[in-house]
């Protein structure tokens, strides 16, 4: 976890760390522009806001609740439109010793998705879902542009895969370096970039409304595919295009973004 002095802080002048414009995946992002309407605006209940361990303290600290409400992740071939929201929740937490606030992540919740018919053929002829999963990396490097970086990992099931079929596990996984600027990708990809945060609400709570972006990771094989048969697996990395280098994925998550002193949680 990264400790920041509270001078680092944009949106507010208490514990608001880099954080609050966390987290997020968006659909079509490519060379510069956001190729999308605002979504809904989704409902944010703090539910998820983890416990402050000591030495960290209530007054000052303050949850955020990001909620990736549309967006694409392409790894490899295998290209997935986000049709179902993502929520992330951590903690942007204050030590009144040392006057630094820490990142601590609290939980990520998703529906599975219905993957796009045509990627993955026989014998894996039924439906395919995915599932994008915490895998155990949270951090927010100081600098511009709110830089997230994000352990994931994508499940995949259906009858013949399984539900232990994964690309990226806590031991190696979808390692994300979020951005709301601009990427710097290896030679060869084009750069592609975000939306910094706006202020969309105000009252009760302070929501704002962001694109973070990605496409300088790499992305490792499947693994545990049907039990774990290591030609099942080869299966899964021929028709979905995995393992795949840095510069050949993309992430971009459309999200909004609330915070809420840990005060005025219940």
């Amino acid at each position: 976890m990264t400790m920041r002095n509270r001078s680092f802080s944009k949106w507010t002048g208490r514990g608001m760390a880099a954080g609050v414009a966390a987290l997020a995946t968006t659909a079509g992002l490519m060379s510069g522009t956001a190729a999308h309407a605002d979504d809904p605006m989704p409902v944010h209940d703090f539910a998820d806001c983890p416990v402050l361990p000591a030495p960290y303290v209530k007054e000052g600290s303050v949850c955020i609740e990001a909620i990736v409400t549309s967006g694409t992740f392409q790894l490899g071939k295998f290209n997935q439109q986000i049709t179902s929201p993502i929520k992330m929740t951590f903690a942007s937490a204050l030590n009144p010793e040392t006057e630094l606030y820490t990142p601590i992540f609290g939980k990520m919740q998703a529906d599975k998705m219905l993957v796009q018919p045509g990627i993955f053929g026989d014998p894996i002829v039924t439906a395919v879902y995915a599932k994008p999963e915490y895998a155990g990396v949270f951090d927010q490097p100081t600098g511009p542009d709110f830089h997230i970086k994000l352990g994931m990992r994508i499940r995949l099931t259906n009858p013949f895969l399984g539900g232990s079929c994964v690309i990226g596990d806590t031991g190696n996984p979808i390692l994300l370096d979020l951005t709301t600027g601009t990427t710097n990708p290896p030679a060869g990809t084009a750069p592609i970039t975000g939306k910094p945060a706006t202020i969309v609400q105000r009252t009760p709570f302070v929501v704002r409304s962001a694109t973070h972006v990605d496409n300088t990771f790499s992305v490792p094989g499947a693994k545990g595919c049907a039990l774990g048969i290591g030609l099942v697996n080869a299966i899964v990395n021929l028709q979905a295009g995995v393992p795949s280098a840095a510069g050949k994925n993309q992430m971009v998550f459309n999200e909004y973004i609330g915070q809420k002193a840990y005060t005025a949680l219940p």
